[in-house]
């Protein structure tokens, strides 16, 4: 649903080979990266002849304090990365409806799983960020669930306008995340980090994200530039926010990127 390469899967470069993906790691360990996150498209599916996921990823804990991955959750979650998100956009009726009726696979995926940290990622955009307390209560109801993080949905200028969230629309959905991380519920975000989003007065250090494309080539700062305008003001990017107050040494930051990444 906010992936900038899925119009891209026809390109020559749209699937990065294992010379490339262990080049681009070397690259981002000599710019310094301690934390190494693998997206997609899909990565749990990657592979490249005899090489597949659980490689690259035993490849990539060689070099890298922490590596983590974000998946669809229709795979099997017990991959041995350090950190595994699994992207879940509602309750079962609005799931399905972002992400091609996926959500009972997931859940099912979900409660077998055995991966010591698995998290659960939640997009917020205009036709779903009423359903996150609900989505909230699902599940808390599943053990294997051990936190909730957050973003916005970004708009790429690829018909997906529509998503985009006001900025009222942004305060109340804050507004419910901090509601129910105020009750002790599974949210990971750190309360700064969600009410600098709500009209993206944050300072942005940018420098701090380092991002590999398909092709492999390596660019330092904002994950938008290159796939589609920045646009600073609707901005969705949490983590971003969170690495940026990290930086500035503010205790929430910290912390969630301890409990995260660390813990």
């Amino acid at each position: 649903m906010v992936c900038p390469f899925h119009l891209r899967s026809h390109e020559e470069n749209s699937h990065i080979s294992w010379e490339k993906a262990i080049r681009s790691l070397a690259e981002l360990k000599r710019q310094g990266c301690l934390i190494v996150v693998f997206e997609g498209g899909e990565p749990l599916l990657w592979n490249d002849g005899s090489h597949d996921f659980p490689e690259l990823v035993a490849y990539a804990k060689r070099g890298f304090l922490c590596v983590g991955a974000t998946t669809n959750g229709t795979l099997t979650l017990d991959v041995p990365t350090d950190v595994l998100w699994v992207s879940i956009d509602g309750p079962k009726h609005t799931h399905d409806m972002l992400r091609s009726d996926s959500f009972d696979i997931v859940v099912r995926n979900l409660r077998a799983a055995k991966h010591r940290k698995l998290f659960v990622h939640f997009r917020f955009n205009h036709q779903n960020w009423q359903d996150f307390e609900a989505t909230v209560h699902i599940l808390s109801s599943i053990p294997q669930v051990k936190g909730i993080t957050v973003q916005f949905f970004y708009p790429y200028d690829q018909g997906e306008a529509p998503l985009a969230m006001d900025a009222t629309g942004r305060a109340l959905a804050i507004g419910k995340v901090l509601e129910l991380k105020q009750k002790g519920l599974l949210i990971l975000n750190s309360t700064a980090s969600l009410k600098a989003m709500i009209e993206n007065t944050w300072q942005c250090h940018e420098w701090l994200l380092a991002n590999v494309d398909p092709g492999g080539s390596v660019t330092t700062g904002c994950y938008a530039q290159g796939r589609g305008d920045v646009k600073c003001a609707h901005c969705g990017f949490i983590p971003v926010a969170e690495a940026s107050g990290a930086f500035e040494l503010r205790p929430g930051s910290l912390l969630a990127g301890w409990r995260i990444f660390l813990a």
